[in-house]
């Protein structure tokens, strides 16, 4: 990716460090004990590649909403689109580390593949990873909810146009990115060292 490498140093770590590999035990400490051993395997699988990718994501879209060149990094209709789709990756991380709290919380292991409402593993998420409320954590997974929602086109005569501003830096992005921070601190030490999705 070409503006990866143009930013090394201004702003450091930019850059997708981490590979896939790196977040297992992340994602497996951040998993509940009880779930069905194929279950935990097949979770931490989908995650760990979509948390890489949302590092290559966050290394395009942080030099562009943030301007470390002075100027625009990307084509603002392109980092709108990339910007919804870190939603979209963010959207699932929330609602699977979510899911399987919730199911742990009334003692299914996940292997019925019993389907959880939003309300219940957005609930869930916020007990496990925010019981304070400290990180507003259902307000940014709520938000992220709605950017990942909002391009749908299922019902097009019964919606109106798209404002793209919403799926701007500081309306989508930031949120989603916000969502990711009490998640990664709750298990700090297996977060890896390399990795540009935990604000230092």
């Amino acid at each position: 990716m070409f503006y990866l490498d143009l930013y090394p140093d201004d702003p450091p770590g930019y850059h997708a460090l981490s590979t896939s590999a790196e977040w297992t035990a992340w994602l497996i400490s951040a998993v509940p004990a009880g779930i069905d051993g194929e279950v935990r395997r097949r979770l931490v699988s989908n995650l760990k590649h979509i948390l890489v990718g949302l590092e290559m994501k966050a290394g395009l879209i942080v030099p562009h909403g943030e301007r470390v060149s002075g100027k625009s990094v990307l084509f603002e209709p392109y980092c709108q689109i990339m910007t919804f789709e870190f939603s979209v990756g963010m959207f699932s991380v929330c609602e699977g580390l979510g899911s399987i709290h919730h199911l742990a919380g009334i003692g299914d292991d996940g292997s019925t593949g019993a389907r959880v409402n939003p309300n219940d593993w957005i609930a869930a998420l916020t007990r496990e990873f925010d019981g304070t409320g400290a990180a507003h954590l259902e307000v940014n997974v709520r938000r992220v909810k709605e950017v990942r929602d909002k391009i749908h086109q299922d019902r097009l005569g019964a919606r109106a146009n798209i404002d793209w501003h919403d799926f701007g830096y500081a309306e989508a992005f930031i949120p989603s990115r916000d969502a990711l921070q009490p998640l990664l601190r709750k298990h700090l030490d297996a977060v890896p060292d390399r990795t540009n999705l935990l604000l230092r």
